[in-house]
């Protein structure tokens, strides 16, 4: 584990990193949080801060406690929404506040439209959750932890109520269940890495035709 560093080049495999040290890796993994879209600090003149989110106010209207921009909403991951339950920091971008601000948003911009006042965004958090494989979990709401089949079954199920609509319900649950009973599906890094090897492996790639039929 390297601390204080990043990547600076993986060509071939041949690792390097900015604090001079170089490694091949056979295997290289890459993964990275959530940034805000750079056409919001690069295209437009709207208020960011330093990490380029969009400035806005509890209530989700772009500005400051002093300043408003006319007509201008944001919420989700390209905004920096206030956290009223932690008093000067920011929410978290993760679905749990991005899908909730997508209602309140839908609800202010409403009311505004109406003359009404809008209402700021308040939702603490409902803690931390996450799977560790098959049956294996973990939940933390401040002091209370919860390990094993019961927290993977929290994990499965807040995300099954999450999902939009019973037919996508319906879809991912049935997955999830044959996974828990079959196991998951294993995929060959090899495929993945090199996919059109498999249409050149006999030398011509197959024919793809598409077809569409017009219903009415």
């Amino acid at each position: 584990m390297h601390l204080n560093c990043t990547v600076q080049s993986a060509v071939d495999g041949a690792v390097q990193l900015t604090d001079g040290s170089s490694f091949d890796a056979a295997l290289i993994v890459w993964t990275a949080g959530n940034d805000a879209n750079p056409v919001v600090s690069k295209h437009t003149d709207l208020p960011i801060n330093s990490r380029g989110l969009v400035i806005v106010r509890p209530d989700l209207r772009i500005g400051t406690e002093t300043e408003v921009v006319p007509a201008a909403w944001a919420a989700g991951d390209d905004a920096a929404v206030p956290d009223l339950a932690l008093p000067g920091a920011f929410t978290v971008p993760n679905a749990q506040h991005a899908f909730r601000q997508g209602k309140l948003l839908a609800r202010n911009i409403a009311a505004a439209l109406r003359g009404r006042p809008s209402k700021r965004y308040r939702h603490p958090s409902l803690g931390s959750v996450a799977t560790l494989g098959l049956g294996r979990g973990i939940f933390q709401y401040k002091k209370i932890t919860i390990k094993g089949p019961v927290a993977w079954l929290m994990h499965r199920g807040y995300h099954v109520l999450a999902v939009p609509t019973w037919e996508r319900k319906v879809r991912v649950l049935a997955v999830w269940l044959t996974a828990a009973l079959f196991g998951r599906d294993i995929v060959s890094l090899a495929a993945v890495e090199h996919p059109r090897d498999a249409f050149l492996r006999d030398g011509s790639a197959p024919a793809v035709t598409n077809r569409a039929s017009v219903l009415s």
